[in-house]
C-alpha cells in the first residue's frame, strides 16, 4: 500500500526481548545498523525491551540466526535461538503497518 504521495510504507514490527535475547541477536543476528541501533538503543521496562523494526529486517535477523545456528555445537545454545525465531516469527505475523487509509 502506498499514501497519498505515492510513498512505500513501511510495516513495523514490534518484539519483546529479554537482555539474553538481545545479547544473542546482536551476536549471532548480524544485525544491519537500523535494527542494531533499535536493539541496541531499547530500554528494558519490567525485564523487556520493547524493539521495533521493520519486517523486512526482521526476516533478516531471522536468517541470520538460522546460518548461526548451523556452526553451533551446543545443544542448551540452540534450543535458545530456536526459540528466539520463534519469538521473531510470531512478531512478523503480527506486523502492524503506520499506514492509514485516506477516506
Amino acid at each position: 500500500m502506498t499514501d497519498e504521495q505515492g510513498l512505500q510504507a513501511d510495516d513495523l514490527c514490534t518484539v519483546e526481548l529479554t537482555e539474553r535475547e538481545v545479547g544473542l541477536l546482536l551476536k549471532y543476528g548480524y544485525p544491519f545498523p537500523d535494527a542494531e541501533a533499535a536493539l541496541r538503543g531499547s530500554e528494558a521496562v519490567r525485564g523487556f525491551h520493547r524493539v521495533t523494526i521493520a519486517g523486512f529486517w526482521l526476516e533478516h535477523l531471522i536468517a541470520d540466526l538460522v546460518r548461526s545456528m548451523k556452526k553451533i555445537r551446543s545443544r542448551g545454545l540452540l534450543e535458545e535461538l530456536d526459540e528466539l525465531c520463534d519469538t521473531l516469527k510470531l512478531a512478523l505475523n503480527r506486523k502492524t503497518t503506520l499506514w492509514t487509509p485516506f477516506s
